[in-house]
């Protein structure tokens, strides 16, 4: 695939034709090419590892990932023997999805964080040169995705019943139409936004946009819950077959509309904005906040554990790398309300299975994704701040970075607790949010050892942790026999669950302690890599 697309970049680069049209709709080609050029070089260095369309490895892996994806879903439908109106639909629906999820990823990381943008900005580049050139990779993302989603769909349509021999060319052109719309859909909505909203506040209503996919899947997993009920439409709404038409119609056109002004937008505002977004803040100025729990931990830890507590607390809010890598947790927590939901009616003492079985266990793989984000950082450029701080500090420093995610970790079975406690009882509710907490503080001891250094001062990685897949597949294992325990064992008694929670609780201390002096070593370590390539640095200049 990577041939292919090596291939359209030179058709592309030297098709008449298509040069012209750039020139019409206002795009500088040697500009253009030279900024496509300065993003591929970018990219091999490492400065754009969260764009999916400039990391070959990553999107190769995707797309392997999809085809398996496909290739399973074709072999259910395929033996159900289901009809080719409906095999069809699916896939649109499940390609539009999917893309939908990944685009919009993709352009709100792209636009809403112009790392290159403030060197770029001052150069003399049209809007809607650089807006593309910066867009371009999405194509890539296209090229991989669309036929990992249908190729072997198209194909296996085939051996449907009353499938037309045409049906493969027929589903590729529907799925690439729709990988399209998508894109466009995508790139219009940033233009709106930009149109809109203030450039200060354009990452965090950006962030907020990609947010919103997910929590449509969230909101997917409480509708069997609602299957009972019928809905109606209102009595104003047309039925018969020429007002739907002409509504279809209406609705097409305003849509048209939305996506070609949107783009006009995006294009004409985008590059005199970049430095705005890029610093992604208000010029107000911020009083200074009272932090009421910052100062119990400083007089619990002292000055330095506060420092590590107040330093996390800030950057998981701020880092924009962060925030995106926890756009993965929405599923995990969705998980956790649908458990939640489904099982409040049932305690776990009375020797029934339900999903309120899995809660303790889904905040600890919360914040396995929490943990194996945190060394790294967006501003990771600002690491030798610390450099500036004593020897003696970093121990402080860890203990701060571990109370405030054990804080984080206390905080879900703490909102429970009333809920829980309404339907089974003071007595059961709290034993097993008890029971849930020191679980998931255990998960937390473990995971602590993932925070390689000073949180948030490592640059972000193309590709991922090469043991992750080993420690899920583990991880799954240990869920697996760990809830058969509760199960058969645990709950079957108020007394086992004091016991194993007062051992897992000691054991959690043990964890936590030999965690945290792993974490101070790896922060000094880093640190004085850190300082080691400075002296390389300014030794070669000199």
């Amino acid at each position: 695939m990577n041939a292919v697309w090596s291939a359209l970049v030179r058709f592309l680069r030297t098709s008449g034709t298509v040069q012209a049209l750039m020139r019409r709709m206002g795009i500088d080609v040697v500009h253009y090419w030279l900024l496509v050029d300065l993003f591929g070089t970018l990219s091999d260095r490492r400065e754009l590892p969260g764009q999916l369309g400039h990391n070959v490895m990553t999107l190769e892996r995707s797309s392997w990932l999809f085809y398996f994806l496909s290739g399973f879903m074709v072999l259910i439908f395929v033996t159900m023997g289901m009809s080719p109106t409906t095999y069809f639909l699916i896939f649109m629906a499940l390609s539009g999805f999917l893309l939908l999820t990944n685009l919009l990823s993709e352009a709100n990381n792209s636009l809403m964080n112009p790392i290159e943008g403030l060197v770029l900005a001052h150069q003399p580049i049209n809007g809607a040169t650089y807006t593309s050139a910066k867009l371009t990779h999405i194509l890539r993302i296209l090229l991989y995705l669309v036929p990992a989603l249908n190729l072997i769909p198209a194909f296996a349509g085939l051996l449907l019943a009353g499938a037309p021999w045409y049906y493969p060319l027929l589903h590729l052109t529907a799925a690439f139409a729709v990988g399209m719309v998508m894109a466009l859909l995508c790139c219009a909505l940033f233009g709106w936004l930009l149109r809109f909203v203030a450039p200060a506040r354009l990452k965090a209503v950006g962030f907020a946009a990609e947010m919103s996919s997910w929590l449509l899947y969230a909101m997917s997993q409480f509708m069997p819950q609602m299957r009972s009920k019928r809905f109606h439409l209102p009595h104003w709404v047309p039925t018969g077959t020429g007002p739907l038409i002409v509504l279809a119609a209406a609705l097409g056109a305003i849509s048209i509309a939305a996506v070609v002004f949107g783009l006009r937008a995006l294009s004409g505002d985008y590059l005199a904005r970049v430095a705005a977004i890029a610093h992604g803040r208000s010029g107000k100025k911020i009083g200074v906040r009272r932090s009421y729990v910052g100062a119990l931990v400083s007089r619990l830890g002292g000055p330095h554990v506060r420092a590590g507590f107040e330093y996390l607390s800030r950057m998981m809010i701020r880092d924009w790398h962060f925030r995106r890598q926890m756009i993965g947790v929405i599923p995990i927590a969705t998980m956790l309300l649908a458990g939640t939901f489904e099982g409040m009616r049932t305690s776990p003492f009375s020797g029934k299975f339900t999903a309120a079985h899995l809660i303790p266990h889904s905040i600890g793989f919360a914040f396995l994704l929490v943990c194996t984000a945190l060394p790294y950082g967006a501003d990771y450029k600002g690491a030798w701040l610390f450099l500036l701080a004593p020897a003696g500090a970093f121990r402080g420093v860890a203990r701060g970075v571990y109370f405030r995610l054990l804080a984080l970790v206390l905080a879900p079975n703490v909102v429970l607790l009333p809920l829980l406690a309404w339907y089974w009882g003071m007595r059961d509710a709290s034993l097993f949010l008890a029971y849930s907490a020191v679980v998931s503080s255990v998960y937390l001891a473990l995971e602590l050892r993932l925070i390689e250094g000073m949180p948030f001062s490592r640059q972000p990685e193309g590709t991922g942790n090469p043991y992750m897949l080993a420690i899920l597949l583990v991880g799954g294992m240990v869920v697996g026999i760990a809830v058969g325990l509760q199960y058969f064992l645990i709950f079957h008694s108020p007394a086992m669950v004091l016991a194993v929670t007062a051992a897992l609780a000691i054991a959690s201390w043990l964890l936590a302690r030999s965690s945290l002096a792993t974490l101070e070593v790896g922060i000094r370590f880093h640190l004085g890599m850190l300082s080691n390539e400075s002296k390389g640095i300014y030794t070669e200049v000199t």
